[in-house]
């Protein structure tokens, strides 16, 4: 089901706190009533009970006593809810102004002395108080006075209140309930607001920004995320519109290649060897395709941090291992590849070479003849690994620098395309890299220009932990140089 609504939920919210105050209000001033009803009640019993003995105590013979009835008849005039019960030494009834049952009922349960008791009969409440008072003659003796008090009218009164309590709170729910409604919907205005600037965004509309100076303080942050999030969309969505035209422009020289040398293989017979000739072209831009894709599958992999085969590497193994394999290409442009350090580290073994394969294909590239390419190990830094190919050429211009990673970029345009490979290695580097928790930095100044990697111990580790793959190590948890031809597979791909 679905979740009610904000405004509704704040709507019972206030409808329920409101109730449950008013609940708790009533309970209260109901308590504090019977307390106050208790209290003038008793305060009301001992007084008569007060007049009684005085009236006892001024009467000096029997003759006197004769006239107590009718004057405790004159003190109750006036007191209808009040009833007076006397009784002599033996328990007869000298006065009696409550009724009959009433009488014989405190005759056989006499009231207390100390503190008032409550009864009822006949469906009426009553609360009493009795007192012993001796009259100083031998007849009628030692009396027994009780007064009673009907509280009826006070539990009628209660139960009035209580009623009206609860009508009161049971309608002021229901405003407070209508008012937090009111007011949900008026403070969610902004929201709503929010909402319709958000749905009005559409994919051509990417560039347009929240108006975060206009939005309550509580929706700024909601707002400037929303603005990061466009910003993210929209530097995605242009990267993949220049990577649509990139790749239609990188597949478009190959395909054409292939339909002119079709086109002329049909135009005339021709010779066994020219046809060879035509089809070794065309395996040629076959191949420049096939890589093509492959380079795409591999970034596709990589961005999203699939790492098959995670084992603990000897950096200075597969570098040394590269080294090897480039050699011959970089004495023919009479260059010098040397390495230092050592480092040791969780990552896939063929995706790595790959990386710094690319690195070292790029830095031969434009390395200055005579000069040395230098790729340094450091297992020192509090991160983890890091790994520096550096070589002299001409520098990268600084415009051209945050754009280097990118898909299908060169920093010269004018450079041929058909010796310059498809353009992805640089970001094939960069993707590898980041899925094994690390980032590539460049610099390019003073007529040198370094790639730095750093590698993330914790970031590998933790994904081990997560249970992406199974890390596996060799008999002596490391693995050492690579066969050269799994080192040519990782490298005579680079371009």
């Amino acid at each position: 089901m679905r979740p009610p609504s904000i405004t509704l939920r704040i709507a019972l919210l206030f409808a329920g706190a409101s109730g449950v105050i008013l609940m708790a209000a009533g309970l209260w001033i109901s308590a504090m009533l019977v307390a106050h009803f208790e209290a003038q009640d008793r305060l009301e019993i001992r007084g008569k009970l007060e007049l009684v003995r005085r009236l006892i105590e001024s009467k000096r013979s029997p003759a006197d006593f004769e006239r107590l009835p009718t004057e405790l008849a004159r003190a109750l005039v006036g007191h209808q809810e009040l009833g007076v019960l006397l009784l002599d030494g033996h328990g007869d009834t000298l006065f009696a102004s409550i009724g009959d049952r009433l009488a014989e009922t405190l005759q056989s349960h006499p009231l207390p002395v100390d503190a008032p008791v409550e009864f009822t009969d006949s469906e009426r409440g009553y609360r009493g108080m009795g007192l012993r008072i001796d009259s100083g003659l031998p007849e009628p003796g030692v009396l027994t006075v009780g007064v009673l008090r009907d509280t009826s009218h006070h539990e009628y009164f209660l139960a009035a209140l209580r009623h009206a309590l609860w009508l009161a709170i049971a309608v002021t729910a229901l405003m407070m309930g209508a008012l937090g409604w009111f007011v949900a919907r008026s403070g969610l205005a902004p929201l709503r607001r929010l909402t319709e600037h958000i749905t009005a965004i559409d994919p051509e509309r990417l560039a347009e920004r929240l108006p975060t100076e206009a939005v309550a303080p509580e929706l700024l942050a909601l707002a400037g995320a929303f603005n990061g999030m466009l910003q993210r969309l929209e530097d995605g969505y242009r990267r993949l519109s220049e990577f649509s035209s990139d790749i239609a422009h990188e597949l478009r020289t190959p395909l054409a290649n292939l339909r002119t040398q079709a086109e002329v293989s049909l135009g005339k017979s021709r010779s066994p060897n020219e046809y060879r000739e035509l089809l070794h072209s065309a395996l040629e831009e076959y191949e420049r395709l096939s890589r093509m894709v492959d380079d795409m599958l591999l970034l596709a992999k990589t961005d999203e941090g699939h790492l098959p085969d995670l084992r603990l590497l000897d950096l200075d193994a597969e570098v040394a291992a590269l080294i090897e394999y480039f050699e011959a290409l970089a004495e023919d442009r009479q260059l010098v590849l040397a390495a230092t350090g050592s480092a040791r580290l969780w990552g896939d073994g063929p995706m790595l070479r790959r990386a710094i394969a690319n690195l070292l294909s790029n830095a031969i590239r434009h390395a200055e003849r005579g000069s040395t390419i230098r790729v340094a190990i450091d297992a020192a830094t509090p991160d983890g690994a890091r790994l520096t190919v550096t070589n002299r050429g001409p520098e990268i211009p600084s415009e051209a620098l945050p754009r280097l990673f990118d898909r299908f970029y060169r920093s010269d345009p004018a450079r041929s395309r058909d010796g310059e490979g498809s353009g992805l290695g640089l970001a094939i580097a960069r993707s590898i890299v980041r899925a094994h928790g690390g980032d590539i930095r460049v610099r390019s100044e003073a007529g040198e220009t370094a790639f730095e990697c750093r590698f993330s111990r914790s970031a590998v580790r933790s994904a081990v932990a997560k249970g992406r793959e199974r890390p596996r190590a060799g008999a002596d948890g490391g693995v050492g140089t690579r066969p050269a031809a799994e080192v040519q597979e990782s490298a005579s791909s680079v371009k």
